[in-house]
């Protein structure tokens, strides 16, 4: 089963009708292009909509209607994909079939997320006392908490390197010193422009009859004129062989490194890229996990991982601070063996057998539909999930070595401790 659905005037509503669950996930999501001149306040105007409603004016009450519900469960979030900034309401609600008197448990949740992103409470054209201060801040900590979770703000920092100023850079919450510049009528005016301009999703995972579904939700959010969204660019390197290192109290080196691939998720060889990355890093039985970490003992993690969105590769390794050199260059020695074709049958039957069972897990959670789905929506196709089994099947080291030769090394970074750069040999 796949989804079915179309975009116009700037609604697109797409639905994945099955019985596999007793939960529908409903999920509405506007897009805009990432821009440091508003993805801050944008940032905002999620956690400012959950917090009440003129039907539901306090957060007390939103989470009340949710138990009348039937124990619905709602969040909403800040996402981000290539240079898109994702601004997600998720609601996950029992399916009707189940309760005394089945009621249409569908309609009442897509009347609830309607309400929550249409109807904000803001009396008199005020928020509430205090609510834009509390969500600025929370947001702060949200920005700064990355700095506590090291693999996490090292792969920012590559990305940043790599980005080079693009858009595509820009963290998914903006920057912590544009908040201060966050006043009530800069979230309003950031928020009208969203509800009248930004293309918005609506995405069903559930027992759901197509027509119906499609009818209710075009019947709460009417299309109209969106702003044209940019391509997520495909991403090209801009630097060879780059070196940065940052210097902080940290416990343990973080050894990062960014590649082209030259592919993404609208090329056809993209399961032999996908190959290529399974093989590399993507699980326990991949080279540099088996012999950066195990055999070497020079890593305590080592993985790859494709972004298909922008057509690059991530490389990341948690090691002791004087082992950057060795480190860098086991990992070096395995992007090596890959390009080389020193690929071996048991690795390509390991790295697909694991593929085939990531494809089987993501049938189980409505979420990983979903994104899947919007990814292939703002990329502008790849492979449908019944597709990429089959496609990964017929993948051999051929061409495996083949999309190798399209892999090209960016930039290394490396986060060590204070004054221990010299120990590394990298001063």
């Amino acid at each position: 089963m796949l989804f079915s659905g179309t975009t116009k005037e700037g609604l697109g509503v797409y639905l994945y009708p099955t019985e596999r669950f007793k939960t529908i996930a409903i999920h509405a999501v506007w897009v805009q292009d990432l821009d440091p001149a508003r993805a801050t306040v944008s940032a905002l105007v999620p956690a400012v909509l959950r917090r009440g409603t003129r039907r539901w004016p306090t957060f007390t009450a939103m989470e009340a209607h949710l138990d009348e519900l039937y124990g619905g469960a709602f969040r909403a979030d800040v996402g981000k994909l290539g240079d898109k900034q994702l601004l997600s309401f998720h609601l996950e609600v029992p399916d009707g079939r189940f309760l005394p008197g089945r009621p249409d448990t569908f309609s009442a949740g897509v009347e609830f997320l309607s309400v929550v992103m249409k109807e904000p409470h803001w009396p008199g054209g005020r928020l509430p006392a205090g609510v834009l201060d509390q969500e600025k801040e929370l947001l702060r900590r949200q920005m700064q908490a990355v700095i506590n979770d090291k693999a996490q703000y090292a792969t920012l920092r590559l990305i940043e390197h790599m980005a080079a100023g693009e858009r595509w850079g820009l963290r998914r919450y903006g920057r912590p010193e544009d908040l201060a510049g966050v006043d009530e009528e800069r979230l309003r005016e950031r928020y009208d422009a969203i509800l009248r301009e930004a293309p918005l999703y609506v995405f069903v995972v559930g027992a759901v009859d197509p027509d119906h579904a499609d009818q209710v939700i075009r019947g709460h959010w009417q299309g109209r004129p969106a702003a044209a969204l940019g391509p997520i660019p495909r991403f090209a390197p801009r630097h060879e062989r780059d070196l940065v290192v940052e210097e902080q109290d940290v416990q343990q080196g973080k050894l990062n490194l960014g590649y082209a691939t030259g592919r993404r998720l609208t090329d056809p060889d993209y399961p032999a890229l996908m190959m290529y990355a399974g093989v590399l890093g993507g699980y326990p039985h991949s080279k540099l996990f088996v012999n950066v970490r195990e055999k070497a003992s020079l890593a305590y993690y080592a993985y790859a991982r494709l972004d298909g969105a922008l057509g690059l590769m991530l490389i990341g390794s948690g090691i002791e601070f004087a082992h950057f050199r060795p480190a860098l260059a086991i990992i070096e020695e395995q992007v090596a063996a890959m390009a080389e074709g020193r690929i071996t049958e048991q690795e390509m039957a390991f790295t697909l057998s694991s593929y085939l069972n990531d494809l089987r897990t993501e049938e189980d959670s409505p979420s990983s539909l979903i994104g899947r789905q919007l990814e292939r929506l703002l990329v502008g196709g790849g492979l449908l999930p019944d597709e990429l089994a089959p496609a990964l099947e017929r993948v051999t080291v051929a061409d495996v070595t083949r999309v190798a030769e399209s892999v090209a090394l960016d930039t290394i970074y490396f986060l060590t401790r204070t004054g221990e750069g010299v120990h590394a040999g990298l001063h």
